[in-house]
């Protein structure tokens, strides 16, 4: 999975085996149930258990069918587990329900990138990049500056990403990219600069760390490349690159 970034809006949909075509909330008591439900829904949320706030966004939106904020958190949720079919179809219903929620389109245009639908992608991203009210453009920059990354596109990745940071100096995901960008053109020093920057704004970002230890650990600086490597599995031992970092520690280790 790549590393981009989604917004969090609060939204109600109902999927896995429930009518969208349900008629509207029948009474106020209804809705403030339903707030309480979506509310509870979004701890489960914030606590990584996705299934069980998937539960209850459903309940939330049997009460309430008229909130696209409940189904925005939904399609994040089924999202954050993989599941697409039931993502764009909460974000779609959301839209359906307020079409003017740019925060969704750029959610849909990370579930278009994660599902390889890159032409998609760049067409939600857009809209949300024209959007003058939209409060963090940094983050559909970043996505689309990601996009091109992975198509080989280095300089209007480059360009995106420059962007990006442009908008909000203290956004770390942006000196991330500029720091790949600028590795891929070998620019080592300035690659390794962006990626400081990175970690001063976000000391646990994880993707910043391994980068580092990579390349130190490619220009044979052992001792730094450790530090890093260290400092991956610090964050998460469990993740991907914890697992790499603790895979390479061994082996540097091996050889002393």
């Amino acid at each position: 999975m790549g590393y981009r970034t989604w917004s969090l809006v609060l939204i109600s949909v109902l999927i896995g085996g429930i009518s969208l075509s349900a008629p509207p909330p029948q009474n106020q008591e209804e809705i403030e149930e339903a707030l309480k439900i979506f509310n509870s829904a979004k701890y489960l949320h914030q606590e990584r258990n996705y299934e069980e706030a998937i539960k209850e966004y459903q309940r939330a939106a049997l009460l309430d069918k008229e909130n696209p904020f409940i189904f925005n958190y939904m399609g994040l949720a089924f999202l954050a587990l993989g599941q697409y079919e039931g993502a764009q179809k909460a974000f779609t219903q959301a839209l359906k329900l307020n079409p003017n929620l740019t925060d969704v389109h750029n959610n849909l245009g990370v579930l278009y990138s994660e599902m390889g639908n890159t032409e998609a992608a760049f067409k939600e991203f857009t809209q949300v990049v024209r959007d003058p009210s939209f409060p963090t453009p940094e983050k559909p920059l970043y996505n689309m500056g990601d996009l091109y990354l992975r198509e080989g596109n280095l300089e209007l990745a480059l360009m995106h990403f420059r962007r990006a940071v442009e908008k909000n100096p203290n956004f770390a995901l942006g000196y991330r990219g500029l720091g790949k960008v600028h590795l891929a053109l070998n620019e080592v020093e300035m690659a390794i600069n962006n990626l400081e920057k990175a970690l001063e704004r976000a000391t646990n970002d994880q993707d910043s760390l391994y980068e580092l230890a990579r390349i130190y650990d490619g220009m044979g600086d052992t001792d730094r490349a450790l530090d890093y490597y260290r400092r991956v599995v610090e964050v998460d031992r469990f993740s991907a690159l914890g697992r790499l970092s603790l895979q390479r520690l061994e082996a540097i280790k091996g050889t002393r």
